[in-house]
């Protein structure tokens, strides 16, 4: 599998394009503000001939998810999601005057696929949904066991983690996500983050220490 990374201007978060040799690929996290982002992206994707089949969520905070109408309505997909963030797609337009966005927000709803160990296939590939509750109800990641990559969103970051005094955060549930369901993956899993740079689990393992990363920028 090829991961290539996006990091948008406007939030510093990571969008990811994920495809295989069959040129069949997913779409995670569109946290593309502007016009000129989602050029870049789509022109990357047509570029390279990938056939996008899945526009999928980490999670539903506004700046990984502001993108996805752009796309859906490009790729004639629906994004999608857990249902335990349904809540939060529902407020989008209300989380973007919490965070100062003035234009309105277009919509189109997710669909709630993504359970936990539901298996997400493209190409000749596929991706493990692993459920993390603790920065968002329905936060997930999506673990790669063959290619030992995990997109964490903002569940694990490097040496950090996401913030869980946001609306539907929960520190002690985000302790147990991490410790129970990613550091129990092999150390040299690579973990693609939802800000910042690439880390491993061993890394994490060995330098996180959970503070609650309030100062990273979800707005």
């Amino acid at each position: 599998m090829h991961v290539k990374c996006f990091t948008m201007s406007t939030y510093k978060e990571n969008t990811y394009i994920v495809f295989d040799d069959s040129n069949e690929g997913i779409l995670v996290d569109c946290g593309c503000q502007t016009f000129t982002e989602r050029l870049q992206l789509a022109n990357f994707i047509e570029t390279h001939n990938i056939k996008i089949s899945r526009l999928l969520c980490t999670h539903c905070h506004l700046d990984h998810t502001i993108g996805n109408a752009f796309f859906s309505h490009r790729y004639n997909l629906y994004p999608e999601a857990n249902e335990n963030d349904r809540r939060l797609a529902e407020m989008t337009n209300y989380q973007a005057i919490a965070l100062g966005v003035s234009e309105k927000i277009e919509e189109k709803m997710p669909i709630y696929t993504l359970d936990d160990n539901a298996i997400i296939p493209f190409g000749s590939s596929e991706l493990r949904v692993i459920h993390t509750p603790g920065h968002t109800q329905g936060s997930v990641c999506f673990y790669s066991e063959k290619e030992k990559f995990l997109i964490s969103g903002d569940t694990l970051m490097k040496h950090t983690v996401g913030a869980s005094s946001l609306p539907g955060g929960k520190k002690k549930m985000l302790r147990n996500s991490i410790e129970s369901r990613l550091f129990v993956l092999p150390d040299d899993v690579l973990v693609y983050p939802g800000h910042g740079e690439t880390t491993t689990i061993g890394e994490e393992r060995l330098c996180n220490d959970f503070e609650d990363a309030a100062s990273v920028r979800e707005k």
